[in-house]
């Protein structure tokens, strides 16, 4: 018998293709593997090799099996890897222009279905909902609700809650009230054992607040037994918790990577970092910090090679978080 997933993360696995722009000129680069359930479940399975990894996605028929080799030769269990004969893959194309990023996605696979999956996937001990194109619908969330067990963490990542695809694939926002409404929805599900993370720009969204530590009280005002993490890119993050009936809020820094290459995934990185040094949802403020420092390690190794390719093992995060060397 199988022992439990350690770590499930839900969502698509989208193809992506990255396009830098140059002197007026796009430079190409060859399509790859993307989404939450890319760079979530390598990151978690390279820091921590002995862990059961499992993602719930959808791909089309299309999806080249090329792409999948990594996921393979790391051990990652695709048993819950779906394929629609009927859709195309999830595509996004990634522009990179003088620093600006756009985003647009040309191709959608179906939503996905809770009643496709088999009843171990809720065996999970921590989960990351990480929906890239609003694939993963409030009834799926509130199925899952009931068939968790225990105090298992669910991170949630605001960018699946905000995002709105055009029939054009223009990628753009629901309404901020229709974003606060979908989170509170989300937090009635889940309570204690939810974890929100988003950057300033989406948790500005869903709060109405642009000032970090404003936005983190109001969210903690709001969703009292959650935990929120707000990241700011090189900048670092805050860690936002109710101690008692009083906010505590924790700046965590950025480590300093050695270069700086692709930033692409470092937001589901840092995620699915923090989640794996949980042991449930109920961990102190000081357990969570931890985490996030962690976390934040974790994702500046990310940074320093294109995709997947500068991800390391616990061993090597946790020297750089005893290094102590920030940006």
């Amino acid at each position: 018998m199988k022992k439990p997933f350690d770590l499930v993360i839900l969502g698509h696995m989208a193809m992506d293709t990255v396009i830098h722009v140059e002197n007026g000129k796009r430079n190409v680069h060859t399509v790859s593997s993307g989404g939450a359930v890319t760079f979530g479940s390598l990151a978690a399975k390279t820091s921590d090799p002995s862990a059961r990894i499992g993602i719930g996605s959808k791909i089309g028929k299309d999806f080249p099996a090329e792409l999948l080799q990594p996921f393979k030769q790391k051990d990652i269990d695709l048993s819950c890897l779906l394929v629609d004969e009927k859709s195309p893959s999830t595509r996004f194309e990634l522009v990179y222009d003088a620093g600006k990023r756009t985003v647009s996605c040309p191709a959608r696979c179906s939503e996905l279905l809770f009643a496709d999956f088999p009843p171990e996937l809720w065996t999970g001990k921590r989960f990351h909902v990480g929906a890239i194109c609003r694939e993963i619908s409030l009834p799926f969330i509130e199925q899952m609700g009931k068939a968790i067990a225990g105090r298992a963490p669910v991170g949630i990542d605001l960018q699946g809650v905000l995002r709105d695809i055009s029939p054009d694939g223009r990628v753009g926002l629901i309404s901020q009230e229709n974003a606060f409404a979908a989170t509170r929805k989300i937090y009635d599900v889940f309570g204690e054992r939810l974890f929100i993370k988003g950057d300033d720009f989406e948790c500005a969204a869903v709060s109405g607040i642009d000032e970090p530590i404003k936005c983190i009280e109001y969210l903690l005002a709001e969703f009292k037994e959650s935990t929120i993490m707000l990241t700011l890119g090189r900048k670092g993050s805050y860690l936002g918790k109710n101690v008692g009936r009083k906010a505590k809020i924790e700046r965590i820094p950025a480590f300093k990577p050695a270069k700086i290459v692709d930033e692409t995934g470092a937001g589901d990185t840092f995620l699915v970092s923090f989640l794996s040094r949980l042991g449930n949802s109920s961990c102190s403020i000081d357990a969570c910090k931890d985490a996030a420092l962690f976390a934040s390690a974790a994702s500046s190794f990310l940074v320093e090679d294109t995709r997947c390719k500068g991800l390391r093992s616990s061993e090597a995060i946790l020297a750089r978080v005893k290094q102590a060397i920030y940006m």
